[in-house]
C-alpha cells in the first residue's frame, strides 16, 4: 500500500464536551450547541469559520441534523452536512470523512459532533405497523432486540473457544472505572470491586450489569482543520496519521472467518497500520470501542495487541494500565465516562497526546502522574482509536 496523501494533513485542532448525565433537563441541539462551541473556541476559531458539519447516530436520529447547527451556530456558508446511520462503529469514519473533506480543499474546518438524551428523551418509537427489515428478520423475532443479545452469542463463543468466565471481565471494568475516577467529567465515580463486578446482577449471559455501556444525555464534538492551519496551537498539533472504515458485515464475519468472533478489526488493524507506518510496539495509548466488557478484550485481541485469549490476563496483570505497556481507555470509557458513539474515545486520545495533556483529571497545575489524582499517560505519542467492532478506526500523532 502506497502511503496516503493526507496522512498527517489534517489534525483535531479542538475539542469540546457538555455534561454528562442520566437526565440533562436540556435539548439535544442545546447540548451540541454547548459542546460546539466550546471545541471551536478550542480551536481557536469563531463559529463563521466552521464550513463543514458531520455527525452521526444510530437506529432513530437522536442527534440534531446539521441543518438545525448551521442556524445554531449562525455558520455562513456550510459546504459538508453529513449525517450517518451507524452509530458507533461509524465514529472514526466520522473524522475521517471531515479530513477526506478538508484534504480534497472542499472545506477548511469541519464540526463533527453528537449530541443526545438517550435514557431522558429516546426517539419515539416505530410506529405500531413496523416489521424488521434487513437482516432483523432473522434476529428481533427470535428475542434478539438489543446490542447486548446481538454480540452476547458472540462474545459466548469466543469465550467458550478460550476457556474463559464471566468473571475473567472484572479486571477490565474495575480498571476503566478506577481511570474514570481520575476523570471530572465521567459520570461513574463510586469505586469498584472484582466482588462489586460478579455481585452485580445479569443482563443476559454472559454479561452482568457492569459489563454494560453507560445509557446517558450529553453531547462532545471536535473540530477538524488542516495540519498547517492547526500550528501555533497553544496545545500542539494532534495530526490524523491513518484512518480506515468499513465493515465485514454485523457483528461478526461468521460466515467466512470459520469462528463467530472475528470482527472487522482483525482485517482493519493490518491496513491501519500498514497506512500509518506503524507496528503495535509503537502504541502508546488506544482507546477501543467497548458497549460491553467482553467485546472490548476482542477488541484488544484482534487489534493485536494481545493474542488471542489472552486479553483479560494482559488486562489483570497490569499491561492496559496508565503506567502499562498501552493505555487503555484512559478516561474510563464507556463503561464509566458516559458514551456518545465513540467521540469520547477520540476526544481522550487527542487530550493524551496534547502538549499541557489531559485537563480534567484531578490534578492541581502541572501533571504529577500520582495516580490518586492523575490520569495522564507519560509521553505518549501514537494513539490507536477504535470505532465499534473494528468498523473504523484511526491513528493519532502527537506531531514532533
Amino acid at each position: 500500500m502506497s502511503e496516503p496523501r493526507f496522512r498527517d494533513a489534517c489534525a483535531i485542532s479542538g475539542i469540546g464536551w457538555s455534561a454528562l448525565s442520566k437526565a440533562s433537563g436540556r435539548t439535544p441541539a442545546a447540548l451540541a450547541t454547548e459542546a460546539a462551541l466550546a471545541a471551536i473556541a478550542d480551536a481557536g476559531l469563531e463559529p463563521a469559520e466552521i464550513d463543514g458539519l458531520v455527525t452521526l447516530f444510530w437506529g432513530a436520529r437522536d442527534t440534531p441534523a446539521p441543518s438545525e447547527m448551521v442556524a445554531a451556530l449562525g455558520l455562513p456558508r456550510c459546504r459538508l452536512s453529513h449525517c450517518d446511520a451507524g452509530g458507533g462503529a461509524w465514529a472514526c469514519s466520522a473524522v475521517m470523512a471531515a479530513a477526506l473533506a478538508v484534504h480534497a480543499g472542499i472545506c477548511r474546518h469541519v464540526l463533527v459532533y453528537r449530541g443526545a438524551n438517550m435514557p431522558s428523551a429516546p426517539p419515539p418509537s416505530a410506529d405500531p405497523d413496523y416489521w424488521p427489515s434487513g437482516q432483523r428478520p432473522w434476529s428481533e423475532p427470535f428475542g434478539a432486540v438489543h446490542a447486548a443479545t446481538l454480540y452476547g452469542p458472540h462474545v459466548a463463543a469466543w469465550m467458550h473457544a478460550h476457556g474463559l468466565s464471566n468473571s475473567d471481565f472484572a479486571d477490565l471494568a474495575v480498571m476503566q472505572r478506577a481511570h474514570a475516577r481520575l476523570n471530572r467529567k465521567a459520570m461513574m465515580q463510586a469505586p469498584m470491586s472484582v466482588d462489586d463486578h460478579q455481585q452485580s446482577p445479569w443482563i443476559i449471559r454472559p454479561f452482568r450489569l457492569l459489563d454494560c455501556s453507560i445509557f446517558n444525555d450529553g453531547a462532545m464534538a471536535l473540530v477538524v482543520s488542516a495540519s498547517d492551519a492547526a500550528r501555533g496551537s497553544k496545545h500542539g498539533v494532534v495530526t490524523i496519521r491513518a484512518a480506515l472504515g468499513g465493515s465485514s458485515g454485523a457483528p461478526v464475519r461468521a460466515w467466512g472467518s470459520g469462528d463467530y468472533w472475528t470482527l472487522n478489526a482483525e482485517a482493519l488493524s493490518r491496513e491501519l497500520y500498514a497506512q500509518a507506518g506503524i507496528s503495535v510496539a509503537d502504541i502508546d495509548i488506544a482507546q477501543l470501542y467497548d458497549p460491553f466488557t467482553g467485546m472490548a478484550l476482542m477488541h484488544v485481541e484482534q487489534f493485536g495487541l494481545a493474542a488471542a485469549g489472552q486479553a483479560a490476563r494482559a488486562v489483570a496483570e497490569g499491561e492496559f494500565g496508565l503506567d502499562g505497556r498501552i493505555a487503555l481507555n484512559s478516561s474510563g470509557g464507556h463503561l464509566s465516562e458516559g458514551n456518545l458513539a465513540g467521540l469520547g474515545h477520540v476526544i481522550e486520545a487527542v487530550q493524551q497526546l496534547r502538549a499541557g495533556g489531559v485537563r480534567d483529571d484531578l490534578c492541581d497545575g502541572a501533571h504529577s502522574f500520582d495516580r490518586s489524582c492523575c490520569r495522564q499517560v507519560r509521553s505518549p505519542h501514537i494513539a490507536l482509536v477504535a470505532g465499534e467492532c473494528g468498523d473504523s478506526g484511526l491513528i493519532l500523532a502527537r506531531e514532533a
